[in-house]
């Protein structure tokens, strides 16, 4: 036949996988910016934490005083396995199927490519998924929880920066100080994590109370003071901005995705409603992949450094042809402390 092709080639496999455009994510594509493909289970990162202090005073006949190194710590983590497989029914495009026009352009070949896109499409749907909500725990909580079949551990990056409003000083209550708060927090972030937090997220509570604060409407409407300015619009992506506050110099967005909870099945906002996160605009976190590994059906080992590793096998009784994507995601905050959460209400 002309154009024939084996579509389940290794070598096909990896191109469908470079080809297929990515399910776009504003967490992880926004803030966890620096690649990193691992050549072994393991992704080894070193976190440097520099600090304030100035150099000091010494009269000419001294000489210079030696500045101690801060070092390093270099910390180890074993990225989780993110395994979604489908059975696959690409091959049964390869024939043609009845009342097909044998002069037409497109080969069943060519269908059963276009076939086979469509499911991979499908599962890497799913790990982009699973990665915008591990960027949305480590964000949020500093910490990753990684639960599933035979896997139940928690991954703490040692995140410090954690506010919670009590009793009438939460946003919406007689004593609340929404923009007292942003200014005591984007100095907080600045004094402890050494980073300028421009841009601020707002579950969709704490927005309403935002920007129904008398305090907030009140300086929006001084004439001679120019505090700032809210203008809502909609943005791609679930994204919308609501203004922009010169004093203290930040965006403001809310984010509106959601996820499927695992255990309650329940549809939850990935920023919780009730939370605010302040982080630097230009925040350049490591996005880590460990080595993908598999057995063949010749019993051989296979590995490959990459994020996504697409395959494909077969089961009988009954017989059954499976398509599987590997990955080993793991969002890591290499500059801790660089952001700041709170609960707000």
């Amino acid at each position: 036949m002309a154009n024939e092709i084996n579509i389940y080639e290794p070598r096909y496999l990896a191109e469908v996988v470079r080809t297929a455009p990515p399910t776009r994510t504003f967490l992880r594509d926004r803030f966890f910016t620096k690649l990193k493909t691992s050549s072994d289970e393991n992704v080894d990162i070193d976190v440097v934490k520099g600090n304030r202090k100035m150099a000091a005073f010494v009269h000419p006949m001294v000489g210079g005083e030696i500045v101690e190194s801060e070092g390093y710590e270099t910390k180890s983590y074993k990225p989780p396995l993110v395994n979604p497989a489908t059975i696959t029914t690409a091959d049964m495009f390869m024939k043609r199927l009845p009342g097909e026009d044998i002069y037409s352009s497109r080969t069943p070949a060519d269908r059963a490519a276009e076939k086979l896109v469509e499911e991979y499409n499908k599962l890497n749907d799913m790990v982009d998924r699973r990665e915008e909500w591990m960027a949305a725990q480590v964000l949020t909580t500093g910490r990753l929880r990684v639960k599933g079949k035979g896997v139940d551990e928690v991954i703490d990056f040692g995140f410090t920066n954690k506010i919670t409003l009590e009793g009438t000083k939460q946003w919406g209550k007689s004593a609340a100080d929404p923009w007292g708060n942003l200014r005591d927090w984007k100095q907080q972030v600045n004094r402890n994590g050494f980073a300028n937090a421009d841009m601020i997220i707002m579950g969709k509570l704490a927005a309403d109370h935002f920007m129904a604060d008398s305090k907030i409407l009140d300086l929006m409407d001084k004439r001679r003071f120019d505090i700032g300015a809210m203008a809502p619009k909609e943005l791609e992506g679930g994204l919308t901005y609501y203004g922009h506050l010169n004093l203290p110099g930040v965006d403001i967005y809310g984010y509106d995705e959601v996820y499927l909870d695992d255990e309650t099945k329940e549809i939850k906002p990935l920023i919780p409603d009730n939370m605010v996160l302040m982080i630097p605009s230009n925040a350049t976190f490591m996005r880590a992949y460990g080595l993908c590994t598999y057995l063949d059906d010749d019993k051989v080992w296979h590995t490959a450094e990459t994020a996504r590793l697409l395959r494909t096998y077969v089961e009988h009784r009954p017989d059954r042809r499976f398509l599987e994507l590997q990955s080993h995601p793991l969002l890591i905050p290499n500059k801790v402390d660089s952001w700041l959460v709170a609960t707000v209400c």
